[in-house]
């Protein structure tokens, strides 16, 4: 699946998604050392990033009515944090 990286979640179109979330990662393999937030349906990747330098670059990026849940122990260690 080809990945698109994204400025921001404005034009993307969530309407045919279950569930959308934005989880945010930190230092994955496939993008070292930035930040990239990942579009979800539910539990299942899209192909929709948006990477920046800074936690606060990709926080300003969130859609304002999402709520941000902590990542839980459990999680893997790249997982910071995941918007609802």
């Amino acid at each position: 699946m080809k990945q698109y990286i994204l400025d921001d979640f404005t034009n993307v179109d969530m309407s045919d998604l279950k569930l959308p979330v934005i989880t945010v990662f930190y230092n994955t393999l496939d993008i070292p050392n930035k930040y990239a937030a990942r579009l979800l349906d539910a539990n299942q990747p899209t192909n929709v990033v948006v990477i920046k330098d800074t936690l606060d670059e990709i926080r300003n990026i969130i859609p304002p009515h999402y709520t941000c849940l902590n990542r839980d122990p459990s999680d893997p260690p790249t997982m910071i944090e995941t918007w609802l």
